[in-house]
């Protein structure tokens, strides 16, 4: 029965597998009560093929009849519990985090400069080099449990290497720091992410993409990222493909310069440099060829205005 029902059922996901992988595969009204149906019988065919196997192996060792009657009796419940407790484990992991968590703010240091994060806030945290490894997202209820877990719902600091606050990432769900009175230095913070929900994410004055980091530990190739956008103009060649632009204003210590390649909808443009304490500031934005320098003198406003909103005091 193993052999020739088994075989069966193999032939047929196999086929529906073929079936299903083909250019312009439409499944039809029923296709999806079809496979719930199929993939019933064939948990629960392999679940009796287990347990038969099971009983069969204790009843030659002289096992006693209660407990290959128990074995029986579990088999029926191992159908159910294979088809919904993958639903509830995942329902389980994304439940809110607890309301402590997601009302706390949380101090994090970038090299030697502190900063104060609502959770109410989007930001990506990653505490080693590389950002395959002990990264945060706390738009992510998962995620951000972890993260008050790991400092305590805010009360004890926590040594970052990097921070990226993405824009494109909010989709429809608003950050939960726009739900309520806004702070000044985040109003332009909310009206991008409102604006990015329609796609003119690129008309506002505010990054696309925000960057906070301790560059000696960090892996810069990760995100595009540089010392200094100003250090690398000085350097560049034609063959480079990158256009840079230096503005009329000045970051921290040098030149704002913004290195930009050409897309379909105008140019996408990033800078970074130094911002203080050891930790280096950088962003993105997309812009008209020639409203580069002006607009990205605007941006810069906007973010470092945005920034010290969020710096400790």
């Amino acid at each position: 029965m193993t052999c020739i029902f088994g075989g069966l059922l193999a032939a047929l996901w196999m086929q529906h597998w073929i079936v299903s992988s083909r250019l312009g595969y439409n499944e039809g009204p029923g296709g999806g009560i079809g496979v719930a149906f199929w993939a019933v019988v064939t948990t629960g065919f392999a679940t009796g093929v287990l347990v038969r196997g099971f009983t069969l192996l204790f009843a030659a060792y002289g096992l006693r009849l209660r407990y290959v009657l128990a074995i029986g009796l579990a088999g029926f419940a191992m159908v159910p519990a294979i088809l919904f407790i993958p639903s509830w484990w995942h329902d389980w992991k994304m439940r809110p985090a607890p309301e402590a968590c997601r009302n706390t703010t949380f101090r994090v240091t970038i090299a030697d400069a502190a900063f104060s994060f609502p959770a109410k806030t989007f930001l990506n945290i990653y505490l080693d080099r590389s950002s395959s490894a002990r990264a945060y997202y706390l738009e992510h209820s998962a995620s951000l449990r972890e993260f008050c877990a790991l400092n305590d719902d805010g009360a004890r600091p926590v040594k970052a290497k990097r921070i990226w606050l993405q824009l494109r990432n909010f989709g429809l769900v608003p950050p939960p720091l726009c739900t309520g009175p806004v702070p000044d230095w985040a109003e332009s913070y909310c009206a991008a992410h409102a604006a990015a929900k329609h796609g003119g994410d690129d008309k506002l004055d505010f990054p696309l993409d925000i960057y906070l980091f301790a560059p000696d530990e960090v892996i810069l190739g990760e995100f595009g990222g540089t010392r200094s956008t100003y250090q690398d103009s000085l350097k560049a060649t034609p063959q480079s493909g990158d256009v840079y632009i230096t503005s009329d204003a000045v970051s921290r210590t040098e030149p704002l310069t913004f290195r930009c390649r050409s897309i379909t909808t105008g140019y996408w443009c990033s800078t970074f440099y130094p911002w203080h304490d050891g930790a280096h500031l950088g962003y993105t934005f997309q812009s008209a060829r020639e409203e580069i320098a002006s607009r990205g003198s605007r941006i810069d406003t906007e973010t470092r205005k945005f920034l010290v909103g969020l710096e400790a005091h």
